[in-house]
């Protein structure tokens, strides 16, 4: 009953949150970064900086007030991999009380069912597990959803807390067969599945495996690819990502203008970094000339036209699937209701016995 009564409080401050981000242009979420480290080295990946310090918990929950401050109606802990980061138990006990919803994205390699438990019991709302495969390689080695026990655990969590999980998954040149076990995996289990085409760095500095990359001559592959996951998604696989963002893969290795990122002005998301300023774009690890606690009206709107600026220079270099989702999902709004609706007829469909859940 308390965690029902807390939910209801959480969606209520979300509603006023969406309200405030449309009259006041406030933030309606806000994306933490308590730490910049991480404790994995994929080969695709340059978010973290394992030198650098982290928030403290103290410094957090400053952030958190201001949060509340300015209407805020979700946040997300993003890093880094934010589980290595000691206080987030507590940090996600204190949004709880302060009926802000919270949402994980992990690496998942601390995952256990104690942490699962845990996590579900400080009031965690949504868990993004990004997992590549079944084997690690010397790409990536973010495998934990096969560990025995674990998708019990998920799924007890889901009944018990009322926490909600999903896997996103990255689609690089030679790991398709992985994806595929992974969307049979997430058919298995019912749990929703976001895939994402890797995304080349903006700095080519980054580019430690270039074999990994999709290039205009491999257009015969990506067909291959596309076709399979569309296949799947039409045989109702639980995959999230619009028909769209697959196809389109065409256009974005032929380096084609055809969409646009709307970071700056969907719902005011803001990215705090592990010193409270702002960071223009998770796939950035800069930090711009603002702390969020000193933001106000004045300084959100001086802060969103520096990032429509910004974005204007990279949006042709980065295909990132959460960013395109959330593009065609906001320009598509009955697409979103027919998937929230699919997603639930497809339950129903299922016959879903008392006490058991879906993810």
């Amino acid at each position: 009953m308390k965690r029902s009564i807390e939910r209801v409080a959480k969606f209520e401050n979300l509603a006023k949150a969406y309200l405030s981000s449309h009259r006041h242009g406030t933030p309606a979420f806000v994306r933490m970064l308590p730490t910049d480290r991480c404790n994995l080295d994929c080969a695709y990946c340059w978010q973290r900086d394992n030198a650098s310090a982290d928030m403290s918990l103290e410094f957090f929950q400053a952030h958190v007030e201001k949060a509340k401050e300015l209407s805020v109606g979700l946040m997300t802990f993003l890093g880094g991999e934010p589980m290595i980061w000691d206080p987030l138990p507590e940090a996600i006990s204190f949004c709880t009380r302060h009926h802000i919803l919270t949402d994980l994205t992990t690496n998942g390699t601390i995952l256990t069912p104690d942490t699962v438990n845990i996590l579900g019991r400080v009031g965690l709302d949504y868990l993004n597990i990004s997992v590549d495969g079944a084997i690690a390689t010397a790409v990536t080695r973010k495998t934990s959803i096969f560990r025995p026990g674990l998708m019990d655990a998920l799924k007890e969590a889901r009944i018990k807390h009322h926490m909600h999980a999903r896997i996103n998954s990255v689609i690089y040149k030679n790991n398709f067969e992985e994806i595929q076990a992974l969307m049979e995996f997430s058919r298995k289990w019912d749990i929703q599945l976001s895939l994402g085409f890797i995304v080349p760095p903006l700095d080519p500095v980054h580019r430690s495996a270039r074999d990994i990359y999709f290039m205009p001559g491999d257009e015969a592959l990506l067909r291959t690819i596309v076709d399979t996951i569309l296949r799947k998604k039409r045989a109702r696989y639980p995959i999230i990502d619009p028909n769209s963002y697959f196809e389109n893969i065409f256009k974005f290795i032929r380096r084609e203008k055809f969409w646009e990122c709307n970071y700056p002005t969907r719902y005011g998301w803001i990215n705090v970094t592990p010193t409270g300023h702002i960071r223009s774009c998770t796939k950035k690890m800069d930090e711009l000339d603002f702390r969020f606690l000193d933001l106000d009206l004045k300084q959100l709107k001086r802060v969103r036209a520096i990032l429509k600026e910004r974005v204007q220079s990279c949006n042709v270099d980065c295909y990132s699937n959460c960013a395109y989702d959330s593009y065609f999902y906001t320009k598509n709004k009955g697409e979103l209701l027919k998937k929230v609706l699919r997603r639930l007829g497809l339950k129903r469909g299922q016959g879903l016995k008392r006490g058991q859940a879906a993810f």
